[in-house]
């Protein structure tokens, strides 16, 4: 016989949350048009796995094409494509 015990569950935020803080809002581009308006192909730098990216960087990756970050995590990216958001690889 086995004894069936529960997983044990923890709810930790991140973020204590304050109420005079205000929330942090996201300026993300409302379309992949709007974000590579007026740039050119040779803005955009070739995608690399060790490259270290921030918000708003301009890349050009082999399958997806044209794209811009618009949100940074320690080693993944959101990165915005005209075929839509892609999470990427990054800081490896």
């Amino acid at each position: 016989m086995s004894i069936h015990r529960p997983k044990r569950v923890t709810y930790r935020s991140s973020r204590e949350s304050n109420p005079l803080d205000p929330e942090p809002k996201e300026n993300k581009p409302a379309s992949w048009a709007e974000a590579v308006q007026g740039k050119s192909d040779a803005d955009f730098t070739p995608y690399a796995v060790k490259t270290t990216y921030t918000v708003g960087a301009l890349i050009k990756h082999p399958k997806f094409g044209n794209g811009v970050v618009v949100a940074v995590e320690p080693q993944k990216i959101d990165v915005l494509f005209e075929s839509g958001e892609r999470k990427l690889a990054h800081a490896l």
